[in-house]
């Protein structure tokens, strides 16, 4: 089934109530993300990623939401100029905050698509962002013009599943394009219920399909349908990300984000290029 992508206004209505339901999502779970962007982009570790941000003068998170990301940039080199970019007004309020007692930090209000004169970077992430946005290739392209020579970016997209998963991802998100925006946190609520109550059957050592998996709400979350869960954090942060996804998240192929990387970027050299069972995280160098 081929879906048809959100349009910029849909995704920036979403996202906006997203970060106004749940302001504390970015603090309130920075220490599973850190450790899952450090293991994605091959760092492995803090030391990893402060090794490689030490000689960059001028870093861009690209949709940064409560500015994590760029909160553990600023941890690791305190002289880079780091610029947190958002569309959404509630997302810099959190942003701000979190960034306050970094003196080499700005938040910037606009549009990661098309941004002017913010001047070149040599370091751009944008982390589990891009494929929100109406062209991926399109905004690869203008991350590329505005990396320095030599520069790095880093981006990542949401993986395609399987035939099962794909199908009902597919099927739900269309239909939350005409939901509002309380009826699709309504449906995020529903979703998460359904993983805590999988989670709480203590079925475990599930095998499928030649892999093993932790329990029986893993393996419904991978293969059929999305009920993330975690009891480590609050039910409600576990709401906030079933709504981000199901708000509407193209997912890509291997070979579909290859061919997406051929139309959006001039020359480069792929440093890492990454699969998990939820994104494909891919670093390069102009």
């Amino acid at each position: 089934m081929r879906t048809t992508r959100p349009s910029k206004k849909l995704t920036f209505g979403f996202f906006e109530h997203k970060w106004r339901k749940a302001p504390q999502w970015a603090q309130a779970t920075k220490k599973i993300y850190r450790a899952w962007y450090l293991k994605r982009y091959g760092y492995h570790a803090a030391a990893g990623l402060r090794r490689f941000l030490r000689d960059k003068t001028r870093i861009l998170e690209a949709g940064c939401g409560g500015a994590r990301d760029s909160e553990f940039f600023a941890e690791c080199n305190g002289s880079a100029e780091i610029v947190a970019m958002d569309q959404s007004p509630s997302a810099l309020k959190v942003a701000s905050r979190t960034l306050r007692r970094f003196k080499n930090c700005r938040v910037v209000r606009a549009d990661i698509t098309k941004f002017r004169g913010q001047g070149s970077f040599d370091f751009i992430s944008c982390d589990q962002v891009l494929h929100h946005t109406p062209d991926p290739a399109a905004t690869l392209r203008h991350f590329y013009r505005s990396l320095s020579p030599g520069g790095v970016l880093s981006f990542s997209v949401c993986r395609k599943k399987n035939p099962r998963r794909d199908l009902v991802d597919d099927l739900i998100m269309e239909r939350a394009r005409s939901l509002s925006h309380k009826q699709l946190w309504r449906l995020a609520a529903a979703s998460t219920s359904l993983g805590k109550v999988l989670h709480e059957l203590k079925i475990g050592d599930v095998r499928f399909g030649g892999r093993k998996y932790a329990d029986i709400q893993r393996f419904i979350h991978d293969q059929v349908f999305r009920c993330w869960y975690s009891p480590d954090v609050d039910f409600a942060l576990s709401m906030s990300s079933n709504y981000d996804w199901f708000s509407g998240n193209p997912r890509f192929s291997a070979s579909e984000l290859r061919r997406m990387m051929r139309r959006g970027l001039g020359p480069h050299k792929v440093l890492r290029f990454y699969e998990d069972d939820a994104t494909i995280s891919v670093s390069i160098r102009k």
